[in-house]
């Protein structure tokens, strides 16, 4: 034997050859590939994956309700994004009633929607919007009191 270590750490690498097993490299990608398949096909919520053409207006998800809360003179939140077909309940949380108004925009004289008298404190008033657009709302008494509802199709 000899002294030298390049020797022996050589002499250790040279022993017996490992038995090459090329179907378990076969069998983790069959397994990889089963596990991608499963994430996709059994994703409840879909994530951001297409697997197949853009719905049709007869198979988009139903109708949401939204909240927006009258708290201390802020409708809150003060700017919502929804979908044509969506409702939004303006839930008064204040001590004092409030009459929730949308500007007339587009050439409208009449608002889109108005709670048509005050919603006092604890009540509700609900709005489905039918088109898409962009609706600012206000407290009548006090405009500076305001929000916005972005109706996407």
């Amino acid at each position: 034997m000899t002294d030298d270590p390049f020797a022996i750490l050589t002499a250790a690498r040279t022993g017996p050859a490992q038995p090459q097993r090329p179907h378990l490299m076969g069998l983790i990608v069959l397994v990889l590939v089963l596990m991608i398949v499963a994430v996709l096909l059994l994703n409840p919520g879909g994530g951001d994956v297409a697997l197949g053409p853009t719905p049709s207006a007869s198979q988009l998800p139903p109708a949401r309700i939204y909240a927006v809360s009258y708290r201390f003179g802020v409708f809150s939140p003060t700017n919502l994004r929804i979908q044509v077909g969506d409702t939004v309940r303006f839930h008064n949380d204040s001590n004092s009633p409030v009459r929730v108004v949308a500007d007339p925009s587009g050439g409208r004289t009449t608002p889109e929607f108005d709670s048509i008298g005050k919603v006092e404190p604890g009540g509700y008033f609900s709005y489905t919007f039918a088109t898409a657009g962009v609706f600012p709302y206000h407290d009548e008494q006090d405009g500076t009191k305001a929000g916005v509802i972005i109706v996407r199709e």
